[in-house]
């Protein structure tokens, strides 16, 4: 009684403190459940491989106007995260000549990537694009990791 009326905010205080140290104990338990967490690589024939690489089909086919296949170079799950390393090809499986492409001013072949590296995150039984970089020439993941708090073992080979 004589502390609140000495000090009558100090019960406030105390319970932001409180308040600040459990949502600092929430994101440590969460970043520590994420990086428990298995990654998945997801084989060739998988119903999810197919779900996933049908999501990032749709604006890699819009950007180039033509209807691709992917040669995947890392395809990971972890929980409700996925991660796609693709190249796109052609519906033969020949290389794109990004120079035929709305990108043949922007497009080096010595310096641009040929690949599309895209998060996405489960929604029930769906996935969705959250970030994608197409032909990128920089370790755009890296801001990835940072935005979403996700262990760079989902984006590196093992």
């Amino acid at each position: 009684m004589i502390a609140n009326a000495i000090y009558p905010n100090r019960r406030i205080m105390l319970s932001r403190r409180s308040m600040l140290a459990a949502l600092a104990l929430t994101a440590v338990s969460a970043a520590t459940r994420a990086e428990a967490q298995p990654i998945i690589l997801v084989p060739r024939g998988a119903p999810e491989r197919k779900a996933i690489l049908d999501v990032v089909r749709v604006p890699v086919e819009r950007r180039l106007g033509i209807k691709v296949i992917f040669e995947v170079q890392r395809l990971a799950i972890l929980g409700d995260w996925a991660f796609a390393e693709v190249r796109p090809r052609t519906e033969a499986g020949g290389r794109i000549d990004y120079r035929r492409t709305r990108y043949a001013r922007d497009y080096v072949p010595d310096l641009d990537s040929d690949l599309v590296l895209t998060l996405l995150r489960r929604s029930g039984a769906s996935w969705t694009i959250v970030q994608e970089a197409f032909l990128p020439t920089d370790v755009v993941w890296e801001e990835w990791v940072k935005t979403y708090r996700l262990p760079r073992r989902l984006f590196l080979q093992e």
